[in-house]
């Protein structure tokens, strides 16, 4: 039976957020955001200000056996070369950078292709308040993945270390297997700079990721003294 390659094929031509700074409305979140179903999340972190990845355990059936199962076997960090950030990533997962002015991107697909990570850094405007950034990840989720079918983003959650989280998903079809696909979204400001943090993966394989995907993203740092280059 032969396994399938799955998310790689919609997330892999996945837009970013430096191109959507000045077509947002920042004054003002969007309410329009579709609301999925009920979420839990973990209360299992280390800190009180940690970020946790929310889980929709009953957002999807059971995933389809052809589907490749991800794995996670440990975390090494990754250090950008220009010094800007570094974040703990997924071991066997080969980080690959989109170069864009005045913007840093890094990608990193499981060998499976079926679960990501993605960083963006790039750089903010003089003042943006958690409206302003709840705004633009909004914006840049529906103009990214709102046209897919099933499409929900959930209503968005401040973070107590000032991020915004949006929990956004929808419907994935391949070689007539069809699966959910979700996503954690994280944006946050960092001295002169925002940044983004996604993970993801086929919805029901997210509960097994949970554990190392929260310690990823909360292994994150950014280096506001060093410029974009």
């Amino acid at each position: 039976m032969k396994k399938a390659n799955f998310i790689v094929t919609s997330i892999g031509a996945i837009a970013f957020l430096g191109s959507l700074l000045g077509s947002c409305t920042p004054d003002a979140p969007d309410k329009t955001a579709t609301s999925a179903s009920p979420t839990t999340t973990s209360t299992a972190t280390k800190s009180p200000d940690a970020k946790s990845v929310v889980t929709k355990p009953d957002a999807a059936p059971k995933s389809d056996a052809r589907i490749i199962k991800v794995k996670i076997d440990g975390l090494e960090t990754y250090k950008h070369p220009s010094g800007l950030f570094q974040i703990d990533a997924p071991k066997g997962w080969t980080p690959k950078e989109n170069k864009k002015p005045n913007e840093v991107i890094v990608l990193w697909f499981d060998p499976s292709k079926n679960a990501l990570l993605t960083v963006d850094v790039f750089k903010a405007p003089s003042e943006t308040t958690p409206e302003q950034l709840t705004s633009l990840l909004e914006t840049f989720l529906k103009s990214t993945f709102g046209s897919r079918p099933g499409f929900a983003a959930e209503k968005p959650i401040q973070q107590k270390d000032g991020s915004v989280q949006i929990v956004w998903s929808y419907d994935e079809s391949l070689k007539n297997i069809t699966a959910k696909v979700q996503g954690n979204s994280f944006i946050s400001r960092n001295g002169d700079k925002i940044s983004l943090i996604t993970t993801g993966g086929v919805a029901d394989q997210i509960p097994a990721l949970k554990d190392s995907f929260d310690r990823i993203v909360n292994s994150y740092k950014v280096d506001p003294a060093v410029a974009i280059p």
